[in-house]
């Protein structure tokens, strides 16, 4: 299968068209290599003698060349990667921005393997360096495995949410969210298919094997018809219309051709685009145009295949392509590592979404359209909220580049994958409950409303101990003075931060140290409503000097008593309280207050003298 080619930002400029990749040879038995149990060391990167079969003037096993245009480029199909220079020992093989970690190299052993170099830690090793993950990351819900080779395109049917995947190991399969394969696999005889689109009606999948298309009956999992033939080089993308009566291809022979379904046949004349290679198809959700990018700008086209209007703005090649359910709106991923939106109309850059560090080379559309979700060659998943504009949560890290990614139709889960050969489905529910736990929101979900928001205010207490002084209990962060409260209004915190109150211990007073909710509640107006009154200044002094005598005879009467902790009144006192024309819930007229005074407290309520209020 023909691979990413100098996926690079460096790329646009070296393609010049592309020639068919020749077919993978059979996988033959390597002798030589199985003998290689370790790299070779660090700092044995040097010129040597390939010591493989046919040596220097021989491609290493299990690798491929072909030509674009005047450039050559040389494919090692175990860990598809494209390299520029001829693989021979000791010829650097990775390209600028290849390799996602700075400071290794992608070199070949003398027995033909790749291996890679890693400068930072001086070491040399088998595998593809890759990123560190950082601990608490977020992991996918299932990891599905079942493809010997890469994964190209991924496609979530809206019947049952099931993911549909196509290798270069020649097969489309199915899966069920869990990882549980459904019906047999799609398989072809031709090895290497890069790319895949669903019919409407989701009976028929149309993949693209090399040059040549093919048709596949879903349920039956067999091919219908013969191969459609017609482009000259591999086939990158493929659209279904909305309507079902058409197809377009876009391939690296820089052109878009429509085919009937029905007979394979092309229902019009081939569209030569300004495009090298045609990277992206779109029909819009109307079906009365369609878009393709790749080099150079978007194009607008309509159905009868002219040119509307092109759209500049990305720095390297279009990816991939998407329209808003609406068709007001164009949506790109780019090889200039950025997503950007545009108004179709007249082709205006709306937004430009920053943050990966590599090649977007897939995206999608959430079913509400409030978020995009977008692969990337930096081994990362994205999210971002179109309302912010901004990328959310953490990336959902992989072990390798991830050249697809699609959303459930439910709008729940995330499939994505690449050359790990993997498909990752993650919870897109629970990437936006870690966002929003990061940020510290209450509302965990869109669709679920707010929580108020309960502000707690400090109480300063300055009152002190007896026994340890002012400072022990007072406040010594720099805050404001809290307001003083209405007098018109009931105030709880007076009864929890009188000084008299009675303290069990220091230590428990530490905790009450704490911010406690300020409660305010209105005045009872009703009649003998119990309520709490604000202690007249009379009745402070007697409480006062009430437990100042108890105190002193607490510390005569016994060593073992609480030092500092004021006792209540043996008994209790009834206080005939004051008598005026206006209450303190605001009414008017004359009343008196009746109750019980204990601990510096009036408790009592309100009872008319003359009329009612």
């Amino acid at each position: 299968m023909l691979s990413e080619v100098s996926e690079s930002s460096t790329s646009a400029g070296r393609r010049d068209g592309q020639q068919e990749a020749p077919p993978k040879p059979p996988v033959p038995v390597v002798l030589l290599r199985t003998s290689e149990k370790e790299p070779p060391p660090y700092g044995a990167q040097h010129r040597q003698d390939a010591l493989w079969e046919g040596g220097n003037e021989a491609l290493p096993p299990l690798w491929q060349q072909y030509k674009a245009s005047d450039v050559i480029y040389y494919q090692d199909d175990t860990l598809t990667m494209v390299s520029w220079n001829r693989p021979l020992p000791g010829v650097r093989l990775d390209n600028l921005g290849q390799l996602v970690v700075p400071g290794c190299e992608w070199h070949i052993s003398p027995l033909g393997r790749s291996y890679f170099v890693n400068h930072n830690t001086r070491t040399t090793s088998w595998k593809k360096p890759k990123p560190g993950r950082p601990a608490g990351s977020l992991t996918p819900e299932c990891i599905i495995e079942g493809h010997s080779d890469c994964i190209w395109s991924l496609a979530c049917l809206q019947s049952s949410c099931n993911v549909m995947s196509a290798s270069s190991d020649g097969s489309i399969r199915q899966w069920k969210r869990d990882g549980e394969p459904v019906g047999k696999p799609l398989e072809s005889d031709v090895i290497g298919i890069g790319t895949m689109t669903v019919s409407p009606d989701e009976t028929m999948v149309v993949s693209g094997l090399r040059s040549r298309l093919r048709l596949w009956n879903i349920k039956e999992g067999s091919m219908i018809g013969d191969p459609w033939e017609g482009h000259d080089a591999p086939v990158r993308c493929l659209d279904w219309s909305p309507n079902a009566l058409e197809i377009a291809s876009g391939s690296i022979d820089g052109t878009i051709r429509r085919w009937n379904p029905d007979t394979g046949r092309q229902i019009a004349p081939p569209i030569k685009t300004s495009h090298e290679w045609v990277e992206a198809v779109k029909y819009s959700p109307q079906g009365d145009k369609f878009i393709s990018g790749g080099d150079g700008p978007i194009c607008i086209w309509s159905r009868d295949g002219k040119l509307l209007k092109e759209i500049n703005g990305h720095d390297d090649e279009v990816k991939s392509l998407c329209w808003s359910k609406d068709g007001a709106y164009i949506f790109s991923g780019s090889a200039d590592q950025t997503i950007r939106k545009w108004r179709a109309i007249d082709g205006k850059e709306l937004v430009v979404l920053r943050g990966h560090t590599n090649i977007v080379k897939s995206f999608c559309l959430t079913p509400n359209e409030r978020y995009i979700v977008s692969a990337s060659n930096d081994y990362s998943v994205r999210i971002w909220d179109l309302k912010t504009n901004q990328a959310i949560g953490d990336p959902l890290l992989h072990d390798d580049a991830v050249f697809a990614v699609v959303m459930s139709p439910d709008g729940k889960y995330i499939a994505s994958a690449g050359p790990d050969k993997k498909i990752s489905v993650w919870s897109l529910e629970a990437a936006l409950e870690r966002h929003q736990g990061a940020d510290g929101g209450n509302a965990k979900l869109k669709g679920r409303p707010a929580q108020p928001r309960i502000v707690r205010q400090p109480i300063p207490n300055t009152g002190g101990s007896a026994r340890y002084g002012k400072d022990f209990f007072a406040d010594h962060s720099n805050r404001p003075t809290a307001p003083q409260a209405n007098t018109s209004l009931l105030n709880w915190r007076g009864l929890f931060s009188s000084t008299d109150a009675p303290r069990s211990s220091p230590r428990e007073s530490r905790q009450r140290g704490s911010s406690i909710p300020t409660v305010e509640v209105a005045a009872g107006r009703k009649k003998n409503r119990i309520y709490v009154s604000p202690p007249s200044a009379a009745e402070v002094a007697r409480a006062e000097a009430a437990a100042a005598a108890q105190h002193a005879n607490a510390n005569q009467a016994s060593s073992s008593a609480q030092v500092g902790q004021p006792q209540a009144s043996p008994g209790t006192q009834v206080s005939q309280g004051p008598t005026g024309t206006q209450g303190v819930g605001g009414g008017t007229g004359d009343v008196s207050y009746e109750g019980v005074s204990c601990c510096g407290f009036f408790f009592g309520r309100r009872r008319p003298t003359s009329h009612r209020s």
